[in-house]
This record gives structure tokens, C-alpha cells and sequence, in this order.
């Protein structure tokens, strides 16, 4: 498994190398395919490995911040756990529970390319509690916690006023048509 600076250099060096931060930018650039037609109630997104092909599978109707989300995750995995996806050892069942290693690194990867650090900083500086921070950078709440979560980590000392909920994807619901 990965550290917290290995996930945040590895995020940074994808969004320097395509010059974005938008994760299906990032996950085409990279020979990702990425289908929208995964029909499920329990899984928001799927990364698999078959055939050496890279595939991202993303549940219907979400709304444009939920899949950028989603994306951004599988692509985590992609970039932290593509062994295991090979020897189809990710277990999707544990999608999105932050208390399994593999989908907390995907959600630190996830919050590394959607949350620039400078862009955090600016909000805190700025005097945003986390529910204003979040709505200002359009991302869950919980995925801003582990960002600055993962900042501490890595050098910085911020204050992180409650502990994200392990489980905030499994309650993205899809949007209405």
C-alpha cells in the first residue's frame, strides 16, 4: 500500500502531465475506457482490468459532481491498485468504506485531483468553515475532510473539525431524468 505523499505526488505529476483536473480527461489521456452504463443500486463506479484493458464503469444518471467523483476514484484505483484489479482481487463490495485501505487511497487519490492544495488554503485563509469550502469547491464535504486530512499528513497543520463519514459515496444517489 501507499503513503499519503506517494498518493498526493502521484495525483499531482497526472494533472501537471495533462495540464487538467478533470479525472475523464485524465483516465482517457491514459488508455482508460470508461462506460456509462453500469445498472446497479449498490455500486456507483467499477474499475476493472481485463485483458490488459483498463475499464471504468459508471453507474447511470449521476449528477456531473457525483461522477467526476466516482471517476476520480476508480481512477485511484487505477493508479494505486491496478495489481489487484488484475488478479481481480479489488472486492467492489467494499466500494467507497473508507475503513478498507485500498478505498480510503482511492478516495485520498480522488480528493488530490479534484481539491487543488492551493485552492483549500484560499478558502481556510478566507475564514470558509468545511460546509462552505466543500459547496465552494463543488465536492462532498467528506471528500474536503480527507483532503485536509491528507494535508496534514504531508506537512501541513490544519484544523479538521470532525472525522469524515467512512461511508459518504454509498449515500450519492443518482439524479432524476
Amino acid at each position: 500500500m501507499t503513503d499519503s505523499k506517494e498518493i498526493y505526488d502521484r495525483a499531482e505529476k497526472l494533472c501537471r502531465r495533462f495540464d487538467t483536473r478533470n479525472p475523464e480527461e485524465i483516465a482517457k489521456s491514459l488508455g482508460i475506457v470508461i462506460y456509462d452504463n453500469l445498472e446497479t443500486e449498490k455500486l456507483l463506479g467499477m474499475y476493472v482490468v481485463r485483458w490488459k484493458h483498463r475499464m471504468i464503469f459508471v453507474r447511470q444518471n449521476l449528477s456531473r459532481d457525483a461522477r467526476r467523483l466516482v471517476i476520480a476514484h476508480e481512477l485511484g484505483h487505477d493508479q494505486q491498485h491496478r495489481e489487484l484489479a488484475s488478479e481481480g482481487l479489488l472486492q467492489e463490495f467494499t466500494l467507497f468504506n473508507m475503513k478498507n485501505r485500498t478505498e480510503y487511497e482511492a478516495n485520498a487519490f480522488a480528493a488530490h485531483i479534484l481539491l487543488p492544495t492551493e485552492d483549500v488554503l484560499a478558502c481556510l485563509e478566507d475564514g470558509y468553515d468545511a460546509v462552505q469550502a466543500a459547496s465552494a469547491l463543488s465536492v462532498d464535504i467528506n471528500l474536503l475532510l480527507i483532503k485536509v486530512m491528507e494535508m496534514n499528513k504531508i506537512g501541513f497543520h490544519l484544523r479538521v473539525p470532525v472525522t469524515p463519514d467512512s461511508c459518504f459515496l454509498a449515500h450519492v444517489a443518482p439524479t432524476e431524468e
